[in-house]
């Protein structure tokens, strides 16, 4: 089956067999028994990309539904510009959590598109197999996409780091960018209760070059989370993991329920 991945090692398109994915040149790479392809070279040891507590805290968090109105807003607006079979590429996947329901809303909108989804966390690529090994998973990173140039529709950036020539370079001219960044509100809540001086979040608006703005849609809710495990895996999830000390931590995980705003701002791009 040939697909829009191209070897890692000499960029000649891959095509997938049985056990495999194979380029012409001979480099083949082997299909891990969850069902992904490990495309990512670079190993320098440690660990790549997010570790397997903060994927199993944000896969606990996204599941229960409180990032739904992102999703959603994101659906809405892959099925109003995606052409018919048209190629969607999500570029930072995680878990799988905004790709497996933009599937499903492609699905059911009996709407044909080809969907390829990569991460460079294998821990977190792995689990996306596993909740849907429909979506061309891969270990692969965004510096370096193992895609061949010009074969994506619609690339998705979701809290991803953003490698703007290399998502030039695998859209199709007229193809669109969905980047999906934090508002200015965006889990103050949360940070009420863990920092003495709260902050709001900077959102910059600029346009990166090579792409011209169509959409700006923001998404803001306030949420109440009255389950401790979710408080603790949103937490978990987030940087502020790292950079909160003993005493906001445990006053956290403290509580039996938290308000909070998500707020986020989701940016529509098209390639100029």
């Amino acid at each position: 089956m040939q697909t829009i991945y191209i070897c890692p090692k000499c960029k000649a398109p891959l095509v997938i067999e049985e056990r495999c994915a194979r380029c012409a040149a001979g480099h083949s790479y082997d299909r891990a028994k969850e069902g992904y392809y490990n495309l990512l070279l670079t190993n320098v040891g440690g660990t790549h990309g997010d570790n397997k507590e903060m994927i199993l805290s944000r896969r606990a968090f996204l599941d229960a539904g409180y990032y739904a109105p992102l999703s959603d807003a994101l659906n809405e607006a892959v099925l109003r510009t995606l052409p018919k079979g048209g190629a969607v590429l999500d570029g930072g996947a995680g878990e799988g959590y905004y790709t497996g329901r933009l599937a499903e809303a492609l699905e059911k909108a009996e709407r044909a598109a080809e969907i390829y989804s990569f991460d460079i966390s294998k821990e977190a690529v792995r689990r996306l197999a596993k909740r849907r090994g429909d979506l061309h998973p891969a270990v692969a990173g965004v510096y370096d996409m193992p895609v061949a140039s010009g074969s994506v529709d619609a690339l998705l950036n979701f809290f991803a780091p953003f490698a703007r020539e290399e998502c030039l370079r695998v859209l199709k001219k007229g193809g669109r960018l969905f980047m999906a960044v934090p508002e200015r509100e965006h889990l103050y809540g949360l940070k009420r209760v863990l920092y003495e001086s709260p902050y709001y979040n900077e959102v910059s608006e600029e346009i990166p070059d090579g792409f011209s703005l169509e959409e700006s849609v923001e998404i803001r809710e306030e949420i109440e989370i009255t389950e401790p495990s979710h408080i603790r895996a949103l937490f978990e999830m987030t940087p502020y993991a790292y950079r909160t000390g003993k005493k906001g931590r445990d006053a956290l995980l403290a509580l039996s329920s938290l308000k909070t705003p998500i707020h986020f701002r989701l940016f529509l791009y098209k390639k100029i």
